[in-house]
């Protein structure tokens, strides 16, 4: 965009999925999520011996995505709609075929499974994000999310973790490791 300015050539680097790249001392690793979207990632960041990931925008997960979640410090991850409220509210029928695809978003009780997969005792914070604004609340997402963990297949409570939901419309909180 001519608005932004003329900015150095070599600040321009195409992301791709698996391939590492570095911002000053922060490591990234995108990795492939399924999205209606071309070629869309998730990111997985690497600083001082730290790890956060950013996983948004996704239809489902695999054990590929499982990887890349893995031994995380904090994770940024998509808890998008409450099932029952976007079958029932007032989307067409096209559009909430689109969100619960494969390549749509994940609901609050995928969210908790997708969680159960990776939790770990240095997992420090979950913060819940990409919530719809008419298919989702942020109670209902944490408390489905919460109850997705106390209830998986792990040795864990809900609330042995640090869970808050990103804020739609103002800053969320500074979070330190």
């Amino acid at each position: 965009m001519a608005s932004l300015g003329k900015y150095p050539a070599e600040l321009y680097q195409p992301i791709r999925p698996d391939v590492d790249f570095a911002i000053g001392d922060m490591e990234i690793l995108p990795f492939r999520i399924d999205h209606d979207a071309a070629n869309p990632v998730g990111y997985r960041i690497k600083s001082g011996g730290k790890s956060v990931a950013v996983a948004t925008d996704m239809g489902h997960f695999d054990e590929y995505i499982i990887e890349h979640l893995q031994n995380l410090d904090a994770i940024l991850l998509e808890s998008n709609h409450d099932v029952k409220m976007l079958e029932t509210g007032p989307y067409p029928y096209y559009l909430k075929r689109r969100i619960l695809g494969e390549h749509g978003h994940l609901s609050n009780e995928t969210a908790g499974r997708l969680l159960n997969c990776i939790v770990h005792d240095n997992l420090k914070k979950i913060i819940l994000g990409h919530l719809s604004k008419e298919n989702n609340y942020a109670e209902l997402a944490y408390e489905t999310v919460k109850l997705e963990i106390t209830q998986g297949d792990n040795p864990y409570s809900g609330t042995d973790f640090a869970i808050t939901v990103a804020k739609r419309d103002e800053m969320s909180e500074i979070i330190t490791l």
